[in-house]
């Protein structure tokens, strides 16, 4: 399976700190994603899969509400972190452009904070393969609150530090233009929650070094970004506790139809399908 080097290293890497450091979702994001599962003709039984579920935080936020989850996840490192803190979701290795799941195999597909790194025409055939009839296809996504000085301070000195981000930030891109051009869903919808983050200075440190293209720099480097992080906070009055200014995003749209099945064996023994 292929992923891109810097999400390979760097979240390989930060697994343990990025299972620490991320935040969760919004918990109306939740509720919304609840509501379209429901939607779906699969009604109340709605499965659901979580593409590149990562360390398993919006796995184990959906599980907890009630939703039929299963994940697919590329890192071994990852993974490991996922069935670790969910024990009873079923959870394989898989990239999203080849997903081991059978055509039809789910109601409802999320993405959290990954689609960036995707190839997306690749992808999103995969998804409509995999939906059923009326199933969705949702990202989410964590958003820093640029507004706020210190954040967009901060976000510039991690920037400065790491050479620049090599990939779009969510609001740099207009994902409805790149599910529009893959054909095959309905008008994407996007909603915008309020999710602010509590946590320490501490904690936004251990966010930095959870960052991908953070992680794959030398220690050096990291405890001079994480450095002057600090510094940064202390400048802007910050001290212990903090409120991280957040949204969560949710762009969402419902398959019309389901891409013809591809030439392949039937998924590996282990598959998340039920």
């Amino acid at each position: 399976m292929t992923v891109d080097p810097v999400a390979a290293g760097g979240f390989a890497a930060a697994a343990p700190t990025y299972a620490r450091a991320r935040p969760t979702y919004a918990r109306a994001a939740i509720g919304r994603i609840v509501e379209l599962a429901r939607s779906t003709p699969a009604g109340t039984s709605a499965e659901v899969l979580d593409v590149a579920a990562g360390t398993g935080i919006l796995t184990g936020q959906l599980t907890r509400a009630r939703l039929r989850c299963a994940a697919v996840e590329p890192l071994g490192e990852m993974a490991a972190q996922l069935r670790r803190a969910l024990p009873s979701v079923p959870c394989v290795r898989g990239t999203v452009e080849a997903l081991p799941v059978r055509a039809g195999g789910t109601d409802v597909v999320t993405v959290a904070q990954a689609f960036h790194w995707f190839d997306a025409p690749a992808a999103l055939a995969e998804v409509r393969r995999v939906l059923r009839p009326g199933g969705v296809l949702v990202l989410a996504w964590n958003v820093r609150d640029p507004s706020v000085p210190w954040v967009a301070a901060l976000d510039d000195l991690v920037e400065q530090h790491s050479g620049g981000r090599p990939y779009s930030h969510h609001d740099e891109r207009r994902w409805s233009d790149t599910i529009g051009a893959a054909g095959g869903f309905d008008t994407v919808v996007e909603e915008r929650f309020d999710n602010p983050v509590a946590t320490t200075v501490d904690g936004v440190c251990d966010r930095i070094r959870s960052i991908s293209f953070v992680a794959v720099m030398s220690p050096a480097r990291q405890d001079a970004l994480v450095e002057d992080a600090r510094h940064l906070l202390a400048d802007h009055g910050l001290d212990g506790a903090v409120e991280y200014p957040h949204h969560t995003v949710l762009d969402w749209a419902r398959v019309l139809h389901r891409s013809p099945v591809r030439d392949a064996s039937s998924p590996p023994d282990g598959t998340p399908a039920r």
